[in-house]
């Protein structure tokens, strides 16, 4: 009976949590009213005039705690696995039901089985919530590893923008059916092209900073190599360097060596212009994003 008791809380607790996650700005205001009442709260405790109100204020308390346990480990893989074991339907992976303690690989995700659990779900609110946090928490580190991959991150904040003006379930619906298709056509394929390229991420962003439009295949092949070799000797004879970005001779040698690998580029279809351009862009991104002594913003 106890036990029962506690599955009906857990469920009211879950409808609650729902309702509040209609979008990012009714989820905002009712945290930013949650704290206002604990700040009453905590000033009036321990005075017996907030008795009568402590049943509200626990309530409150669980709705907001229900809210917040998720939040620092956003990950798609998790809030996929939350939504199948919620409804029952086993959301296939290379014909595999997803586990408790699957990564979900999305190149190998039924999208069309992750329509039926969220048009089963009864906290679609919630679904399409952590839904959102945790493809803008991939995106940002994406974007952080190569930053022209800004352009995904521009199209979902789109999706996010009207999904926040939404007012009914309609809008909901619309938001995860967005979010379904950014994922399918999107981010997926992206998180996939390192692989496809035959490059790590590393050497990928270097890449996309060389390459030029309507390359062909040689001329490709020639870039990758650049891109290759640009980045293995500068990780080998300079980046390893502790703090090297704070010495004026050290960054002078960084430059210069990119220069110089980058001299491979200097017939058709580059000009010597592209090049000096190249050379730069890739000396800010190598800047950005290595600190020295094997640290990098790609772990």
């Amino acid at each position: 009976m106890v036990f029962l008791s506690q599955k009906i809380k857990l469920s009211q607790l879950q409808e609650a949590a729902n309702a509040v996650c209609l979008n990012e700005t009714t989820r905002t205001r009712y945290e930013v009213a949650v704290r206002n009442v604990f700040r009453k709260y905590k000033a009036l405790y321990p005075e017996p005039e907030i008795k009568p109100f402590l049943q509200e204020i626990h309530a409150i308390e669980a709705i907001y705690n229900q809210l917040n346990q998720k939040t620092t480990s956003a990950d798609i893989s998790d809030v996929i696995r939350r939504l199948q074991q919620e409804v029952n339907i086993s959301v296939s992976i290379s014909g595999n039901q997803v586990r408790e303690t699957d990564y979900v690989d999305l190149g190998a995700l039924d999208f069309d089985k992750l329509r039926l659990a969220f048009a089963k779900s009864r906290q679609k609110n919630a679904v399409v919530f952590d839904l959102q946090a945790a493809i803008q928490k991939k995106l940002e580190q994406m974007v952080q590893q190569n930053p022209l991959r800004l352009a995904f991150y521009e199209k979902y904040k789109k999706i996010i923008a009207a999904y926040n003006q939404g007012k009914d379930i309609q809008a909901v619906q619309k938001a995860f059916d967005d979010l379904n298709a950014f994922m399918q056509k999107d981010l997926t394929p992206e998180m996939e092209r390192a692989l496809r390229e035959g490059l790590d991420e590393e050497t990928l962003a270097i890449f996309d900073v060389l390459k030029k439009p309507e390359l062909t295949k040689a001329e490709e092949a020639k870039v990758k190599e650049v891109a290759k070799d640009t980045l293995a000797t500068l990780k080998t004879e300079l980046l390893n360097i502790d703090r090297w970005r704070e010495s004026l001779q050290v960054t002078a040698q960084v430059k210069i060596l990119i220069d110089y690998r980058l001299q491979w580029l200097r017939q058709e279809p580059y000009s010597d212009e592209d090049v000096d351009i190249k050379s730069l862009l890739v000396y800010q991104h190598i800047y950005a994003n290595y600190q020295g002594a094997g640290m990098s913003r790609y772990g």
